[in-house]
């Protein structure tokens, strides 16, 4: 949106109410200000939902409003008057004030907070409203919008696999949808207020943004993958490539799988953590392989939660599958091999959980001299196939007797599978994917003409348009990874101006709050809300001139913006107004 702020407060009025909660959701989480994200059944946690009807309600009242009616309202459900005392002590406003705060980063603050006669206020800025307007446009304000969704959506319900008649369905479909909205403008009308009451209009527009149109998405999502590789990087000493598979005859559709292969990945996750002390490890030297029949006596897998790094993929017939990246994986005795699990016992736990037959992993080591080893390596660090330069003293007929082609991962097309990282083979999917939305896959990667060549199948646009049929995610990571690379890092070295605003009132209120309450606490009071209240008082005055001057200045105007629908650009309303492209 091209808008300068102007100092002072705005939002967003019954916009919120119009906002999509599991986009705004997903928005949230990007930007780290959700506590796990969306699960991988799409579901929020409890205090997650919170979260989004926090700032849905903040948005809702563009002229601020206290923090103890956030509370009231958004979390407990009633009105102020209704509900019981909500004071410092009360979990609910102890976690709305903490998630206000994070809300309140100075660098790009979603609210700003102010004390008003000792009560604490709390007023969305614009980026608030920005984030709530992206999360309109996926609602089904217009009937049109949505259709093709909804009904690709009950085709796919109907059918096991993709034809060429599906394919030119969905190519058709998506392909109109991203024509179509580009048409599309959310339109706001804004209204500016000063002191003294003077009021001015004028129109603003903002572009018809999703995760599939929008530049900037696409372009922080590949970076945020690379960040998440430069992580397993700096921390992992070795990995394993895993590619975990759908099997159609045991969905009720190809919807079915699709929609459920996150949720059985998360089953695997937890069955691989889980710690069954009676069972002897089949890494340990002498202990015999995983077989159904020993199931009760042995087992291969980790016993603890392990980071990774998770991509979607389509085959040909639209059958969907994982390859998943996992890091720091406990290795074998009497070789040192990374081993995530027995793949017999992998595959066989895949299957009952109903989603798929086949599972392929692949054991890796990093190295970081890459150029010295190979002339073919693209890159000069990486995870590569351990059988070739993981650390063993095996000779070349040993290994050439374990290593074989990968056949579902394919790390190269001229048959030199080992010559490829695992991180440049998810990179040139993404690449091709993400590039393919922008028509710009140079943008991504300096792979040569040939190497796009070989990938360009998987950025076919029917492919695409079965991520958006059926809302998943090109890829994603495990919590830790996504805590590891947060996407705010910049904000660790701000200039002198911010550290002052971030640091200058709060620390002073800290410091003197303690002997504020101990010399208040020696009186006589009838109530103790009037105790709390000249507390706050108290505090909120020792914020001397000397310390607001270095802040930045008073607001100066007030904004509300209302949110007047979405229009193709041809049926906005005629009026004298100045439009701004976002």
């Amino acid at each position: 949106m091209s808008w300068v702020e102007p100092p002072g407060h705005l939002g967003g009025l019954d916009l919120s109410d119009r906002c999509n909660t599991p986009v705004l959701a997903d928005l949230l989480e990007e930007r780290d200000l959700l506590g796990y994200g969306p699960l991988v059944d799409g579901t929020l946690t409890e205090r997650d939902t919170d979260r989004v009807r926090i700032a849905k309600f903040i948005a809702s009242k563009p002229e601020g409003t206290p923090l103890t009616h956030v509370v009231s309202y958004a979390l407990k459900g009633v009105s102020p008057e209704t509900c019981e005392r909500v004071d410092g002590s009360d979990p609910d406003y102890q976690f709305a004030y903490r998630f206000v705060d994070d809300l309140a980063e100075p660098d790009e603050p979603y609210v700003r907070k102010s004390e008003q006669s000792g009560v604490l206020f709390v007023t969305p800025t614009v980026r608030l409203l920005d984030l709530i307007t992206e999360g309109i446009t996926q609602t089904a304000d217009s009937e049109g919008l949505t259709y093709d969704r909804e009904f690709l959506r009950n085709y796919l319900a109907r059918v096991d696999s993709v034809d060429d008649d599906l394919r030119e369905l969905l190519e058709d479909d998506f392909t109109s949808y991203l024509n179509r909205i580009e048409d599309y403008r959310l339109l706001f009308d804004v209204v500016m207020v000063d002191r003294r009451g003077g009021q001015s209009r004028r129109r603003m527009t903002k572009k018809y943004k999703t995760r599939f149109n929008d530049e900037g998405r696409v372009s922080k999502q590949f970076a945020r993958f690379n960040d998440a590789l430069e992580h397993g990087y700096e921390n992992a000493d070795n990995a394993v490539l895993a590619t975990f598979t759908t099997d159609p005859k045991q969905q009720d559709s190809l919807l079915d799988g699709i929609e459920s292969i996150n949720e059985n990945f998360n089953r695997l996750l937890s069955y691989l953590a889980s710690d069954p002390s009676t069972k002897s490890d089949t890494r340990t030297e002498g202990t015999v392989g995983w077989r159904p029949d020993l199931d009760g006596d042995v087992t291969g897998r980790p016993r603890e939660r392990l980071d990774y790094i998770k991509a979607l993929e389509f085959s040909e017939k639209g059958y969907p599958h994982l390859h998943v990246l996992f890091f720091d994986v406990p290795t074998r005795d009497e070789d040192g091999m990374p081993w995530l699990c027995d793949k017999p016992e992998l595959a066989q736990k895949w299957s009952d959980y109903g989603q798929g037959e086949i599972v392929d992993t692949y054991p890796l080591v990093y190295r970081d001299d890459l150029d010295d080893l190979d002339p073919e390596f693209q890159s000069d660090e990486g995870f590569v196939d351990w059988y070739r330069f993981g650390d063993h003293d095996h000779g070349e007929a040993w290994v050439r007797n374990r290593a074989r082609a990968h056949e579902l991962i394919e790390f190269d097309d001229d048959g030199h599978e080992m010559e490829s990282t695992a991180g440049a083979y998810l990179g040139k999917y993404l690449s091709a994917t993400f590039g393919s939305l922008l028509d710009a896959t140079e943008s991504f990667t300096e792979a040569d003409d040939q190497d796009r060549e070989s990938y360009a199948d998987k950025a076919a646009t029917w492919k695409l348009a079965l991520y958006w049929v059926s809302n998943r995610r090109f890829w994603s990571c495990s919590q830790s990874i996504t805590e590891g690379i947060d996407p705010h890092d910049h904000t660790q070295d701000p200039d002198v101006r911010q550290v002052v605003r971030q640091w200058s009132l709060d620390s002073v209120r800290a410091a003197c709050e303690s002997s504020i309450r101990d010399h208040l606490a020696r009186r006589s009071w009838d109530d103790i809300d009037d105790l709390n209240a000249a507390m706050e008082r108290a505090i909120s005055n020792v914020e001397q001139p000397e310390v607001r001057s270095t802040l930045p200045g008073e607001a100066l105007f007030q904004c509300v913006v209302d949110y007047r629908g979405t229009f193709a650009y041809w049926d906005l309303p005629a009026t004298e107004a100045k439009r701004l492209s976002g």
